[in-house]
């Protein structure tokens, strides 16, 4: 058994499957805690893609809300093979036995997520993706279901990744925004030492609001492609102003954090109402627009939640959307008319690949899990008091 105050180096995988289904990321980490701080080596990488079928059931149940016990079985192995096989992938691939891998951490693919919508209710989540297949194929203790301990507390049990983001990102002099850019948009304020030292402040994580998800049911509509390779499409076309202005005005946008969303209202439903609502836009022209509206989302969410309270001059964005030129340009275009200065990074600028910054984050709330170490933060989730997530397999 570990020890919450262990120092010594442990060797950790993260397995994670974002809101966007596009495929698994695995990401394996040496990290220790020395003199208070975290650090972390990241030791290897590996990503298997999402099967179509597979991506279409899960797709389907997840616009539908609604599934068959048999399909819902079926699916859960199916994702928790597909983990399996990502995870013994990097270790076949990088000639890493089981034995020096001291445990996995995985997300699984979310199906629904219900947060609570008032305080004292209770939420629920579904994540799937059978951890004891991966345990069983890799012979490594697996780490998983990670959000329902936060929710139980009371919790969102979203977002997590913001206690990687603290670890790895805290700055003495330098404020940030760590801002994930995947299906959901996410953020995780981080302000530096000196401000915490002058002001009582909570870290403050919210999702802003849709990332890549309409973005990509609109090119998978009009061009049947499942993403926008660079932003060409989106670069190609004209912002329609009275659909952006009718997207900005979503309820979601000034709901007061914590306050987590997903497909359940940003998914394929929401864009086929917009397709009702606005029927003559040109096909580029939605992608130019959808762009648009995610990185004014998130600048939207800074303008009222974050610049109030935090100074920040970073913002380091991840996620697939980091790989986007075109969203990266407006997200500079909007901070430059609307806020101070502002240095807009990616992950890559701070030594963590974008596609893995998130697989890295499971590894380290799987790393606070074996050592018994309270792995959420109740300011960002809306949970009563800290708590241990994630269940154990062996």
């Amino acid at each position: 058994m570990y020890k919450a105050d262990n120092t010594q180096p442990l060797t950790v995988m993260g397995l994670m499957s974002g809101t966007s289904v596009d495929g698994v990321d695995a990401c394996l980490a040496r990290l220790s805690w020395q003199s208070g701080k975290l650090h972390h080596d990241i030791l290897a990488t590996h990503s298997v893609p999402m099967p179509a079928d597979l991506r279409e059931r899960l797709l389907r149940c997840m616009a539908e809300k609604s599934i068959q016990l048999e399909e819902f079985c079926r699916l859960n192995v199916a994702v928790g093979q597909l983990f399996a096989d990502t995870a013994f992938g990097l270790m076949q691939a990088h000639n890493i036995s089981a034995s020096q891998i001291d445990c996995i951490g995985s997300h699984g693919q979310t199906l629904y997520h219900w947060p609570p919508t008032q305080p004292g209710m209770l939420g629920g989540t579904l994540q799937i993706g059978e951890p004891s297949l991966i345990a069983e194929k890799t012979g490594v203790l697996t780490i998983a279901d990670f959000r329902p301990r936060d929710m139980a507390a009371g919790g969102q049990g979203a977002p997590l990744v913001c206690f990687a983001d603290q670890l790895l990102f805290q700055d003495d002099t330098v404020g940030r925004c760590v801002q994930n850019i995947g299906g959901i948009a996410n953020v995780t304020v981080v302000p530096s030492h000196a401000h915490l030292k002058e002001h009582d402040v909570p870290l403050m994580a919210f999702d802003t609001g849709p990332g890549n998800m309409l973005m990509d049911a609109a090119v998978d509509h009009f061009y049947q492609k499942s993403y926008d390779p660079d932003g060409a499409i989106a670069a190609s076309g004209t912002v329609n102003e009275p659909l952006l202005q009718h997207l900005m005005a979503h309820a979601y946008l000034s709901q007061q954090p914590p306050k987590t969303t997903g497909r359940e209202l940003f998914g394929l439903p929401c864009f086929q109402e917009l397709l009702l609502g606005f029927p003559n836009i040109p096909p580029a022209d939605w992608l130019a627009t959808l762009n648009r509206f995610t990185a004014a989302s998130i600048v939207d969410a800074y303008q009222r939640f974050v610049f109030p309270v935090y100074p920040v001059s970073e913002v380091i964005v991840g996620g697939g959307g980091s790989l986007n030129p075109v969203l990266l340009n407006n997200l500079r275009d909007l901070f430059a008319q609307h806020a101070h200065a502002i240095s807009v990074k990616t992950h890559a600028d701070f030594g963590i690949p974008d596609q893995y910054k998130e697989a890295l984050a499971f590894a380290i709330l799987a790393w606070a899990s074996l050592l018994n170490r309270a792995n959420n933060l109740p300011a960002c989730t809306g949970a009563s008091h800290a708590v241990v997530m994630g269940k154990h397999v062996r």
